[in-house]
């Protein structure tokens, strides 16, 4: 028997600011059964650059992450914006303002669901080589990052050790190691 959807018989927002968008559905299953409330929260789509500079270096950014209460290593990222004409052009905003860094044209890597089982944004990951610094970060008020360039090894080891621990980025970054070494 094929697999069917929910239905979703009614929903209802619980809070939405600039951060959450968070709905409280009234399910039904496919075979009656009803599952009310079911939480899910609206959020934009994000991307993800892996980038690589002309000396074939990876740039990560280190940052404070509430979610875990850590501070943590990671690839330039962040939400796409209604000024992005595609998320190949937020990739490489995101990169440039994150980091002062600008490469050659996105290439597509992956397009991943974060939590697909309560969130409804998807993450966008390009692979972005020929990386040099170009001007200092733009980052806007909420944003404390540490620009981290480490050589392939490095990042390797980094891979290696679990030192990347968000599954988007290491998701990105097994696409990208793909990707490199088929063009070597």
């Amino acid at each position: 028997m094929p697999i069917k959807p929910w239905i979703c018989r009614g929903s209802k927002t619980i809070i939405k600011d600039r951060w959450i968008n968070l709905h409280a559905d009234d399910c039904e299953l496919p075979d009656g059964t009803k599952i009310s409330p079911f939480y899910v929260n609206t959020i934009p789509d994000f991307v993800v650059a892996v980038a690589v500079t002309t000396e074939e270096e990876f740039i990560f950014v280190r940052q404070y992450r509430h979610g875990t209460r850590q501070i943590l290593l990671e690839l330039p990222a962040g939400c796409m914006e209604a000024s992005d004409a595609d998320p190949k052009a937020g990739a490489a905003r995101e990169l440039l303002e994150e980091t002062g860094y600008a490469g050659n044209e996105p290439v597509f890597l992956c397009k991943v669901a974060p939590n697909a089982s309560s969130l409804s944004n998807f993450a966008h990951c390009y692979l972005i080589t020929g990386c040099r610094k170009v001007r200092e970060q733009h980052l806007d008020s909420t944003e404390d990052i540490e620009v981290v360039v480490l050589s392939a090894e490095e990042t390797e080891q980094l891979l290696k050790d679990g030192g990347l621990v968000q599954a988007v980025h290491v998701a990105a970054m097994y696409y990208a190691e793909r990707l490199l070494k088929k063009n070597i």
